[in-house]
């Protein structure tokens, strides 16, 4: 609630990111940030800052409906599109967002391919509404590639008023996601793929990486499932800055989109042993790798402080505190807020 804040303070915000953290990647938030006429101008100001990975968290609706919007923002720098995707049935959107909303997340997408701007489909997964529905959202990412960079899956969890404790059948943990991933993609997507992050707790996320064919197969790149066992713990700091370049090489378009020649099926084609060369493989992993995470995010009702202590992603409050998100999104059972000013 209340007015947005103007520009002056918003570049002080940039300025005590910049101090806390200058290689860090930036996400505008919300609210909805594209109601803001003046949003290419503070994506401007971010990259004038020092921030190289500038990306909005939208609904993609505006997107969708206004290409001028799309083309400055564009120019202004930005980096990447978190968008807004519970689904491919509009009976799912009628469901968690109360109207048909398929047809606008297909035409934000079709906005940013067109202006190069990488896209992370973002589906806010609950059981019995759209956890059916994991294995089409990934088909479409792989059709929808290079353009759709990532999705990253969270789990819902429950914020503001809530009539009653969440039972264990209203979630969907990490361990449950990842099977679905596997079951509903016919084993392409393994769980064995799946890594922990390198930046926050164990227990907060995990991600694979895969190369997407030509013909819309998929290899995967990396993993504790592809021959490290039990990889040897990191520090903090250089897990987190290997998060930070990941994300801001992967979610934001892709490298060679546009220029430089396009590889067909034969410059991409394997040989008996499944093997490509290493050439190709390089070629194809500047345009088409995609990212599969998820991130499950803590409520009142099972929040762990050791999870919390590690947070690495953080919100700038208006006092300027640097707070964990889920902290500062966290409300009592009456939906009371009790970390956010």
């Amino acid at each position: 609630a209340g007015d947005d804040p103007p520009l002056t303070i918003i570049k002080k915000w940039y300025t005590i990111a910049c101090k806390a953290g200058a290689n860090s990647n930036i996400q505008l938030s919300g609210g909805e940030p594209t109601v803001r006429d003046d949003l290419a101008y503070i994506v401007a100001m971010g990259r004038k800052a020092g921030f190289d990975f500038i990306q909005i968290n939208t609904n993609g609706l505006r997107l969708a409906r206004d290409a001028r919007l799309v083309r400055e923002l564009k120019s202004a720098g930005l980096s990447s599109v978190f968008l807004q995707f519970d689904g491919t049935d509009d009976a799912i959107y009628r469901k968690l967002r109360g109207r048909d909303l398929f047809a606008d997340k297909l035409a934000a997408v079709d906005a940013c391919a067109k202006n190069q701007i990488g896209v992370v489909l973002v589906p806010t997964l609950v059981p019995g509404v759209n956890d059916h529905d994991i294995g089409n959202i990934l088909n479409l990412a792989l059709e929808r590639s290079p353009t759709v960079r990532a999705v990253h899956f969270q789990p819902v969890s429950y914020f503001g008023r809530f009539p009653h404790p969440p039972d264990d059948a209203e979630r969907l943990t990490l361990p449950q996601l990842m099977r679905r991933i596997e079951t509903q993609s016919d084993g392409r997507f393994k769980a064995t793929h799946f890594t922990p992050p390198g930046c926050e707790n164990a227990l907060c996320s995990f991600s694979a990486s895969y190369l997407v064919m030509p013909d819309r197969s998929v290899k995967a790149v990396g993993g504790a499932g592809l021959g490290s066992c039990c990889p040897a713990p990191i520090k903090a700091e250089s897990g987190a800055a290997g998060a930070i370049a990941f994300v801001a090489r992967q979610w934001g378009a892709p490298q060679q989109a546009s220029t430089g020649p396009q590889l067909d099926s034969d410059s991409c084609r394997c040989d008996s042993n499944g093997s490509m060369s290493l050439d190709a493989f390089l070629r194809r992993a500047k345009t088409h790798l995609l990212s599969i995470s998820a991130m499950a995010f803590q409520d009142v009702w099972n929040l762990d402080l050791d999870r919390a202590r590690d947070c690495c992603i953080h919100i700038m409050a208006p006092d300027t505190r640097l707070v964990p998100f889920c902290l500062y999104n966290l409300t009592g059972s009456t939906g009371k807020r009790l970390y956010r000013l």
